[in-house]
Order: structure tokens, then sequence, then C-alpha cells
């Protein structure tokens, strides 16, 4: 899009959400809290032209407002904290209030003045009813990060103790009433906290296994999972808002170490049966919990009192694991052929042991500054790096120590985070007040292989460089923010925007080093036969079988480009009377997307020029990327208290919301259809031949040297050893450990020579011949969901609320991948009824799939939470019970490929259950404080099952994809995502004893236990436990399932060796094994 017209845009944008300001959510705030309260007598009538006084007890700022006719004041932009409120009103005594501020909650403290001397201190919490806000929310408090078990020093990880969260199963992000974990939205300090290349939290994937923030520099966050105001935006579904700790007037710090020690893991039914079945036999040890240390500590304190604050943490983290590399299916091997001995043998040399490491290093700094009364300003710098030798190709909670993969097909995982942020609130008058924030933010992810060398994967295992090996991203983000809020009477408006540029380099691309490869072929000697250089009639050598696939890279790897990001919102929140307040607002996004990198003019003058079937035989540009849609949000709520007191709340809220689209689903049509192009990969082997036409005798006399390396004529070019002749490349000459890596060029070359003994052949495209292109429809749009929901919360007692609600978010426009270039049907398979595919007949030839990414996909969610919360001075509970349905018709998190529907002609038969879908959800966090300063805490998560998609497991119906589902009666295919996996229980739970030294200094000794109950939590998982049937046949299901094994944890064949054991080849444990963490605090 151009400058001029962006411009234009924005000008237009600004202007029309400031002209609705007028008439403009409750005011949800990204970093800050606010109090609001009436002041009245003892009659209960409200007191005018009282003056209300704000202090900050950490601070020492004072703030100062007066009621208005209706009793009412309000104090905004709150640092979470504890404030002292004094209220003086003529022929009234001083009442005083002391109120605890959450982030992003209002504080309804209200004032009861009485006549003579100074009235007692009453304490508001922040866990009080919110009276004046629509959505349902959840904190979790200093107090609850500090003192719960937590395994990994992740502050992310808390929010799974809240209500809808949980993680999604493709990327590990938090995901947020049923959406996608790439469309929630994090925040820190009021901006935002996404990775804008990957989607999710900063660190992307690698956030999963280290931390990016010191967990000793978060102070609270609040978890809205839906229905958030206008103010915040990017999410389809719910956000996290974190606040970062500061200095106060005292000097507090912290100190701790923490050990997990290996020692101290215990092995778990699932590790028992690892180690019975498999490992024992091998002298090998499952790999429990491997030591892992952290520790750190944090300082802050005055620099000038009351004027001047510093904050400083920094946290580390050490990781070490024993790993293996063992290809398990040569142990069964029983005699090796001469012609098998070099393979054999060469797997066999790889076979080593090494270390796996995952170290982490975070720190951060923050210095705050009270201007004067009418000036805040803070600023702060985060640092953060994770560095993980060996870990591309296992996990580092994986209990089997062995892996298939070689030491040259592992590398290292890098991470590095640099982030500034600067607040400035400033008061402008009585009832303006001012917010502008700014982040500078820069990330790095190189991935390093261990060496460069082509690939081979069978299933023996693999050797080689990993195919999309090496890569290297980064990303810097400028994001501007200012809002305005102004109060009158009885409306608090607040209006805005927001901005931000973000640019996001890649070097990454498949098949970077060639990958050799089988189709079809999973014998073990099959395998050692297929390598191997013995020839016969019919087998020249290596890699000649028709299975035989050889997969490289043809791009340049590079995609760089920039998005802008711009937001606008007005909202009101009208307090109507001390019962009902009335919460409006209206947001603007818009995404404005790059322009693709377009010149590859042979490729797309053919697809622009062909009727596709899979389009109603219209044509399409595949390298158009739009900006988003024009996104209008408006949203409305209530929140009514029914009889005035602050006990009871009933609300509602309703509104437009959308997500963004992580730049990563922007990369591949963004530089597919150039040339040189980025990440575009071809196929030889019988892929690349096609008989149609083909004159054996012409290819031979054109081509002597294929003849020669061949030994002979005849023999057709439809095997990767035989193409590789060709170029006069005979692969029985080359090592299997330093195999040809070929280039574009000879690629093209290939091509040519067989289409030059071809009559009518298609268009030769050169070295794009055959290519799998990836491009985007003209159309796509950014996620976008409807929410609305409504419920009651109570108090019950002093200590005790109790509430209630409904939600539901139906979200359309979800990015969904789809193969474009497949002919109409073909027929109908007369048993099934299942519609066939012959992909020989595709639109275009010349290439091989055509995947576009669209956004038709969609979901729905809806659920009913039950909430309370119970607070005494010997303990405090959360407790959530979530009882919920989501569906959708694509469940694919930014895959970087592949579709996920069955049918392509027909996607009506998707809509079933969401890989989210989760019916039941139970957590809660438990904290005891004991008697001798002893305290217990525990982090329960109960969770129903997720769904399991049954498959026959093989492409039925000749589209060239393997996610066929079985037939139950002809035409008549079973729901996608149909079964449910079995429930996961996790409970941890923390000890604690502190011992004090004077006023303000205690040491603190731990013993967390994870999985305290030892559950392994099996989940069914693997084609041994999820293919409905015991073969691929296509007649799967009509009969009902036929594999004995179907969602069995049992084995339940007679004849294999672990009949009526765990069967672990189609078992996943769900949880980890139980470890113990030992830990000391120094509080200061």
């Amino acid at each position: 899009m151009s400058k001029l017209l962006f411009n234009k845009l924005l000008a237009v944008t600004v202007l029309a959400v400031l002209s609705f300001a007028g008439q403009a959510f409750a005011q949800s705030q990204a970093s800050t809290g606010q109090i609001t309260g009436t002041v009245s007598d003892p009659n209960g009538a409200v007191i005018p032209s009282a003056t209300v006084t704000l202090t900050s007890k950490a601070t020492n700022q004072t703030q100062t407002a007066t009621t208005g006719s209706d009793g009412v004041y309000k104090f905004i932009l709150l640092q979470p904290g504890v404030y002292e409120i004094k209220s003086n009103a003529s022929g009234f005594g001083e009442a005083k209030l002391e109120v605890t501020v959450a982030v992003g909650r209002t504080v309804d403290a209200n004032i009861k003045m009485a006549a003579g001397g100074v009235s007692a201190v009453v304490e508001v919490s922040a866990d009080a009813i919110q009276t004046t806000t629509s959505n349902f929310d959840a904190v979790q408090s200093s107090q609850s990060i500090e003192n719960l078990p937590i395994n990994g020093r992740r502050f992310q990880d808390f929010v799974t103790l809240t209500p809808t969260a949980q993680v999604d199963p493709s990327r590990g992000q938090i995901s947020l009433s049923g959406q996608r974990g790439i469309n929630s939205n994090i925040n820190v300090d009021g901006v935002d906290y996404n990775q804008p290349f990957f989607g999710g939290i900063r660190g992307g994937e690698r956030s999963n296994s280290a931390f990016t923030l010191p967990q000793e520099a978060i102070q609270e966050f609040q978890v809205v999972s839906a229905g958030y105001s206008a103010e915040f935006g990017r999410s389809s579904g719910g956000i996290v808002n974190a606040v970062t700790k500061s200095g106060t007037n005292e000097v507090h710090g912290s100190a701790f170490y923490l050990i997990r020690p290996k020692q101290l893991a215990r092995a778990n039914d699932f590790a028992k049966a690892l180690a019975d079945q498999r490992l024992n036999a091998l002298g090998l040890k499952a790999t429990l919990a491997p030591t892992q240390h952290q520790f750190g500590g944090s300082i802050g304190g005055p620099i000038i009192k009351d004027k001047l604050f510093y904050f400083a943490s920094y946290e580390q983290q050490r990781f070490r694991a024993p790993r293996q590399v063992l290809y398990q299916n040569l142990i069964s091997v029983a005699t090796v052929t001469p012609s098998q001995q070099e393979a054999f043998d060469f797997y066999r040399s790889n076979e080593v042991q090494y270390q796996q490491t995952n170290d982490a290093y975070a720190a951060l700094g923050k210095i705050d500054w009270n201007i004067n009364n009418s000036n805040r300003f803070n600023i702060r710098y985060n640092f953060a790096t994770n560095k993980a030798l060996n870990a591309v190709s296992t996990g580092e909670t994986a209990l089997d120590p062995t892996t298939l993969n070689s030491l040259s097909t592992n590398g290292t995982e890098n991470d590095k985070n640099h982030i500034v942020v600067a607040q400035l609130v400033s008061t402008l008058s009585s009832n303006w007040i001012n917010e502008f924030r700014g982040q500078w933010a820069y990330e790095e992810r190189p991935r390093i292989p261990n060496e460069l060398v082509a690939n081979i994967n069978t299933s023996i295992g693999t050797y080689g460089t990993r195919n999309f090996l090496p890569t290297t991203q980064f990303d810097k983000r400028l994001q501007f923010a200012d809002s305005l809020t102004y109060l009158k009477g009885a409306h608090t408006f607040k209006f805005g925007g927001e901005y931000s540029r973000i640019r996001a380099e890649q070097t990454f691309g498949f098949n970077q080093t060639g990958v050799y490869t089988f189709s079809g072929l999973s014998s073990t000697t099959a395998i050692l036969d297929a390598l191997g250089v013995t020839r016969t009639a019919t087998f020249r050598g290596r890699f000649d079988t028709t299975t035989a696939r050889y997969n490289r890279q043809v791009g340049n790897l590079a995609a760089g480009f920039g998005v802008q990001e711009l937001a606008a919102f007005a909202q009101d929140s009208w307090r109507v009377n001390n019962k009902l307040t009335v919460n409006l607002g209206l947001r603007f996004e818009k995404q404005f997307n790059p322009t693709a990198e377009a010149n590859n003019n042979p490729v797309l003058t053919l697809i622009r020029n062909t009727s596709f079937p899979m389009l109603g035989g219209k044509g399409i540009d595949p390298a158009n990327i739009p900006d988003s849609q024009n996104e209008w949000g408006p949203r409305v709520g209530f929140a009514y208290d029914p009889w005035a007191n602050g006990k009871t709340v009933i609300r509602a809220f309703a509104g437009r919301y959308f997500a963004r689209t992580p730049l990563i689903v922007l990369a591949a049509p963004f530089n597919n259809f150039r040339d040189p192009a980025g990440d575009l990969s071809v196929t030889l082997g019988s892929p690349a031949f096609s008989a149609a036409g083909f004159n054996q005798a012409s290819f031979d006399a054109a081509n002597p040297q294929y003849v020669a390396i061949v030994g002979g004529t005849g023999f057709t070019p439809n095997t990767v050893y035989r193409q590789f002749a060709i170029l006069g490349i005979d692969l029985n000459t080359s090592s299997l450990s330093s195999l040809p890596i070929l280039t574009p060029a000879q690629l093209a070359t290939i091509q040519s020579a067989i289409l030059a003994a071809t009559t009518n052949p298609p268009a030769n495209l050169g070295i794009f011949q055959g290519a799998n292109f990836i491009g985007i429809a003209p159309d796509f749009k950014n996620p976008e969901s409807f929410q609305f929901g409504f419920g009651v919360e109570h108090q019950l007692t002093s200590k005790f609320t109790f509430g209630i609600d409904y939600s539901q978010v139906n979200t359309i426009h979800l990015q969904r991948n789809r193969d474009i270039n497949l002919p109409a049907p073909t027929g109908v398979d007369p048993v099934t009824g299942r519609v066939l595919v012959n992909r020989n007949l595709r639109p275009i030839r010349s290439i091989g799939t055509l995947q576009m990414r669209d956004s038709s996909a969609r979901s729905l969610y809806r659920a009913l939470t039950i909430r309370a919360n119970y607070k005494q001075k010997w303990m405090r509970v959360n407790m959530y019970y979530t009882l919920s349905r989501s569906l959708s018709d694509d469940d694919n998190e930014r895959d970087s490929g592949g579709v996920l529907y069955s049918n392509p002609y027909d996607l009506r038969g998707e809509y079933y259950n969401s890989r989210l879908d989760r019916r039941h959800q139970f957590v809660a966090n438990p904290i005891f404080f004991l008697p001798w300063d002893f305290e217990v805490s525990s982090a329960i998560r109960l969770r129903s099952g997720s769904p399991i998609d049954a498959r026959v497991g093989s492409d039925l119906n000749g589209d060239g994809n393997s996610t066929e589902r079985p037939m139950i009666v002809p035409g008549v295919e079973l729901k996608r995502n149909y079964y449910t996996n079995r429930p996961i229980y996790d409970v941890d739970m923390r000890v604690q004893k502190s011992f004090k030294f004077g006023e303000t200094r205690r040491l603190a000794l731990s013993a967390e236990f994870f999985n305290i109950f030892n559950l392994s939590n099996l989940q069914f998982g693997g084609s041994a436990t999820t293919n409905f049937c015991s073969s691929s046949s296509s007649t799967c299901g009509l009969t009902g399932p036929t594999n004995i094994n179907f969602l069995n944890t049992i084995q339940q064949n007679p004849s294999a060796s672990n009949y009526g054991k765990l069967n672990l080849s189609g078992l996943n444990p769900g949880s980890q094994v139980f470890q113990m963490q030992l830990g000391a605090r120094l509080y200061f």
C-alpha cells in the first residue's frame, strides 16, 4: 500500500474515532488499575464536594480528587500496589481506607463518613467484586506468583490456572476461549509481548522451554478470556496483561537458588514400561528429569526518596540431559547380506552418545521517576537469551534417551531478545489525564546445524542436516500508543491510538542440503537393499527404486518485509447510578501487509491463465497479498449491582474482535513467486517422470552418459539413481555420508532431458518444474470473532465470593491451507462412496501442489464457568470449573504446509470438535499460611481429554494426502476429531518454611513437588492406537474398527512381544514424571 494512502487512512481513522468519543467499556488498563467509589454519610446519603486524597504507600506520591454531585470519586492509571485513601468533608471526621490495586481491575472503595474523630482504617482488597466492569477476569497476584509451585519459572505457565486457558497442542502457546494460541494477545507493561513472525508469546516455541522475562520481575497479571474492552485488540479470544515490579522508598530484594536433582525424580508407569520393554535390554536408563539449576535475584529501592526509584532482576538456568543415537530397527535384523552391509555399518557408525543442553539468561532493569504530582515516567530494559545445544531433534522432557536422528541431524537452538519500554502518565488537569507508551523490541532466532551434509531420511532413522537447517529469523518492532482520559460527571471517556512498525527477516527453506528418502518403503531390509550398490537386472544402484525421492530446495531462502499495524479506539464507562454502569466502546484496527516479490512471470502467467476446478473454473493471482479488512469492533456491556451494596453484580457484554495474522503465514506467498524464489522445493524420482508421450529410444540416443552409467539402454529414467545419471553422476561411487547435493541448474537439466524426449510435454518451467508452490487468497482476511457473555458474581460472606458466567466466541476467517491444483473429481468408489482424484489430470502438470492460504475456516466456542474465591488470614484459594464445547473445521496453527481436510471438494464434513475441545477443566491454586511460618500451596489442573482424529492412514482418494477418515456407511465419513483422548490430572505442591532475621529479612527454604501422584496421564498418539483399521483398506470403517489396538492402552495382539503390556508405540505420557525441586530464597 502506498505511503500516501496509509497517511490518509491514518488521519481519517483518528478523526472518526475522536468524533465517536463524545458518545462512546469499563476502563480496563493495560498496566495499571483504578479506584472508584462513593462518599456517603452514616445514612447513606451521598456527600458532594468531599476531598479524597490518595497516597501510594510504596512511593508516597499523592493525588487528590473531589466528589461530584453524585458523591463519586475516581483515580485512574494507578500502578498496582497498596494505597491509602483519606476523605475529608465539612462536618465529618476524616475517613481512611487502605486499598490494594491490581492490574486491569477497578476497585470499588466506597467511603462512609462519620461525625467526630478519625474512623478506623478499613482494608479494601483487589479481590473484591468489581461492580462496574462488564467482563469476567482472573488475576494472579504477586503473592500467587511468589508462592505457587512452578516448574521452569515461565510466568505464562500461571495463565493455565485461569478459566478457559490451556496450552495449544501444536505450538505450545496459550489458548483462551478455544482460540488458536497464535491468535491470543499478551501485553507486558501495556505494550505488545507477542512474537510477530511466529505468533504466540515472545520467544516463540523456545518460550516453552526457557523464560524470556525473569519471574522475579513480574508483579502480577490479569487474564480476560473474553469480552475485553476497546482499549485492547489483536485477539479473537482473550488477553493477558502483565506488569513488572518497580522500586519503592524501601530497599527490598531477593536472591534464590533452585535445584531439581535427577536423583529425586521417580519413574511413572510409562517410564517403567519403557525400561521394561526397551531400555533395559539396551543397557540404558530413562531420562526421567535431568538435573536443572535456576538461580538469580532482584533488588529495588530509591535513588531519590519519593522521587526516583530503581528495580533490577536477573535469572539464569542450566540444564543438561544425556542422549543416545540408536537405530532401533537394526536390532531386529538377524542376518545382513553383502549388499546390505555398507548401509548397515553406516547407520551403526552414527550411533553415538551426546549431551543436550538448555541454558537461559534473563535480566531486567527499570527506572521510575515521579517528576511531580502531575507526571510519572518509567523506562525499562530487558534482555533474554537461550542457547540449547543438540536440541533440534529431541525435546527437553523426553523420557526416552534414544533418538533416530544422527548427531549430524541435530543442531543448536538460539533465541535472543532486547526490549526497551517507556511510559509517561501526565495529569493535564483535574479531569484530563494522558498516557503515552512506547516500545522498541528486537528478537533474533538463529538455528545452527551441527553439520552441512546431504540428508538421508528413512524409517530406520535420519542422517545429515535437518531439512530446515540452517535458519535465522529476526524481527524489530517499534510501537507507540497514546490514550487520553476525560472525567466528566458520571462518564469516564477514554480514547487513543496505537501504531506498530514491524520488520521481519528470515533465512529459511526446507531441503537445503537435499533429502534422500523413500515413499511407501518401510521394511528395514528393503531399505538397506535400496541403499546398496549391488546390481541386478532391474536394480542398478543406490535409490534405484520408484519409491525413492530426492527433495531439494531451489530458492535463495530469503524473506524480508515490513508490516504496519494501526489501531484507534474510544470508550466510555457511564455510571448511570450507584447500581448500573454501562460500558460502550469502538475500536478500529488495520494490518498493512507487504507487496509480494513476484517477478517469476512464466509461473505466474501459467497460474493466472489456468481454470481451476477447485475454484469453480476461475483463475487466481496467488501472489496478491491483501491488507487486512477494515476492522471495526463495536463493544457494549453493563454491570448491575442490584442492591447497591458492592456484594452482587450482574454482568453482560458483546462485541466484535479481530486477531492479527503472524507474518510467517505471509512469508511463502511473499517469496515463492519471484526468481530466485525464497523457499521452494522440487522432487526427483517417479513424481518427476511421466510415461505419457515419453520416447525411450530418443532419450537413450540423446543421453549417452546416462546409458553408460546405468549399464545399457531401455532403463526408464523414473528413479532417483537414474535421474542423477542424466547428469553423469553415479550414486554408487558416493559414500552414504557424502551424497551429492544438486544445484538448481542441475535439477533443471534433468527435467529438460526428460521433457525433450516427450511428445506434447507440459510447459517447461526450468528449475521450477514440479515445484510445490504456496500462495495466498486475494480475499484473505484476519480472524474475526463475535463474542458475548453474561453472568453473576456474589459475595456470600466477607471471605467468600462465588460466580457463574457463560461466554460464546464465534470466529470466522480462520486460516487454512488448500491445494487447488487438483482436477475435478474423477469418480466415486462404488463400494465406499469416497470421491476419487487423479492427480495426473491436475490443471497444471508442470508443477506439483499449489497450496493457497485462505481464510475460510471457522470455530465456535461456548463455555459455562463457575468461579469461587475464598480468603482468610490462614489461607486463600481461587477455583474455576469450566464446562465447554469447541467446534471448528480446521485447526492448523500457521502450519508451514500440508492440508488437514479429508475430502478436498467438500469441507462441510470437517466441522466438528476442535483440536482444542476440552469439555471439562478444573483449576485451583490454594495457599495455606500455617503456624511457625510454614506455607503450603498447590497448583491443580484437572482436564478432560482432547479429541482424537481417527484416520485410515493412507491416501485413499488420490489427492496426495493421507488424511482420510473411515467410512461408517457408504458415502458417510466418520466425523473429524470424533473420539476423545484420556483425561490429564496434574497436581503440584510446594512446602516452604521461613526463618525471619529482624524486621525485613527472612530466609525461605522450599521443596516443590511436581506431579505429586506421579500419574502418567497416558495419551493415545500415533497410528498404532489411532488408526481405525488394521490395514489401509478402502473399505476401512464399513465393518467397524479392525485395529484391535484402536484406543487401547494395552497391547491386544497375542503375537506381539509386549502382549498384555502398555502399547508404547501408540502412547505418550501426558505429564512429566514426579520431580522434586529444592530451593532457598533470601528476602530483604
